[in-house]
């Protein structure tokens, strides 16, 4: 329950285009920014799911998984000094990588009581004269948290307000349930020009290995991040772009069917957390990570985390890797099987009776 990706494989069919793609001879470089066909998918995406249009030739780059992607940006535009919001608990890459670029994060609290959400008028509070970014990431990690619409419009007041670039990942945005609903943070009114929206293939595709990420966003946004991305890595693996095609392109089922296997696994392990005493968890609504509060025990997350890895044999990660607002939580995904899963809740219910 500690590695955050999806269990299953990658579909045959994107698998079959990768390989078509290689016995067609389609292994050398690429452009820098990633090859046409995919640009251009890409681009067709974005304007029919998420009400965002984009140049395939000069507002899209495809990058070795989304990380590359954001260090990109950083790369791009944080330069000593600069401050980037970074809510808190966050996927902790955000704060190391804008770190390495120079920068300051600045941790926004997410709070249990307002179920984990970015709240605008913590976020207006944290602005000073150095902020220059603003990181979204809605479906949330390690939360699960998903961003209502009234909330993104009070967060895009504030980036335009303050004149604030906006780096939205939205790499777990086709992992969704109940009544939420995602919607891009560039296609809200005046976004589109300061927004750099980041995604790729490894969750809903099952295709972390791949490693396949992208920036999306308008030609003066994107074209920085281009030069930071061709003097990085030149250009992403050839032919898993090809496949990277036929995630977009073909038949969206096998990820109806992920989302689906994901929901009854949600509901499995929220439904074990509620039962056991002293465990409070705000019920997720997106991407594939429960956050469980154990503050009752008296422990530090990190020691939880260790106490059940020796003790109940179940892997998870300590929330305070996330930021201080994560201490007396866990993050744990149902990225595993189903049985998995049952066996691990038995495992925790008989662990947490020592405790009490």
């Amino acid at each position: 329950m500690e590695i955050g990706r999806p269990d299953f494989d990658t579909p045959q069919s994107i698998k079959k285009a990768a390989i078509r793609a290689l016995q067609e001879g389609k292994v050398h470089y690429t452009a820098n920014a990633g090859i046409q066909e995919l640009k251009e998918s890409i681009s067709r995406k974005l304007a029919v799911e998420n009400q965002f249009s984009v140049d395939p030739e000069k507002g899209v780059v495809i990058t070795i998984g989304c990380k590359e992607a954001i260090l990109d940006t950083m790369l791009a535009y944080i330069n000593l000094g600069d401050e980037v919001l970074v809510p808190d608990p966050s996927w902790l890459e955000y704060q190391n990588i804008v770190k390495l670029a120079g920068g300051v994060p600045v941790p926004v609290a997410l709070r249990e009581e307002e179920e984990f959400l970015l709240n605008p008028d913590d976020v207006r509070e944290c602005v000073t004269s150095k902020t220059k970014m603003l990181i979204v990431n809605s479906p949330q990690n390690p939360t699960g948290a998903v961003l209502p619409k009234s909330y993104l419009q009070a967060l895009a007041e504030i980036a335009n307000a303050f004149d604030l670039i906006v780096l939205s990942d939205e790499i777990y945005e086709k992992l969704i349930y109940d009544d939420a609903k995602h919607v891009c943070f560039a296609s809200l009114p005046g976004m589109a020009e300061r927004t750099i929206v980041i995604n790729g293939f490894s969750k809903a595709y099952a295709m972390d290995g791949w490693r396949l990420g992208y920036a999306a966003g308008e030609e003066h946004l994107i074209q920085p991040i281009l030069k930071a991305h061709q003097y990085n890595t030149s250009c992403s693996t050839s032919f898993a772009q090809y496949g990277a095609v036929s995630a977009y392109e073909g038949s969206q089922e096998s990820v109806r069917a992920m989302v689906n296997a994901f929901d009854q696994r949600r509901k499995l392990i929220i439904s074990r957390l509620q039962q056991m005493d002293g465990v409070h968890c705000v019920v997720p609504k997106g991407a594939f990570y429960v956050f469980p509060s154990f503050k009752s025990l008296g422990m530090s997350s990190k020691e939880l985390a260790i106490a059940l890895l020796e003790q109940a044999h179940i892997a998870c990660v300590p929330g305070e890797a996330f930021g201080n607002q994560g201490q007396g939580y866990l993050r744990m995904a149902y990225s595993a099987s189903y049985d998995q899963l049952e066996q691990a809740m038995d495992r925790l219910a008989h662990f947490l009776q020592k405790y009490r």
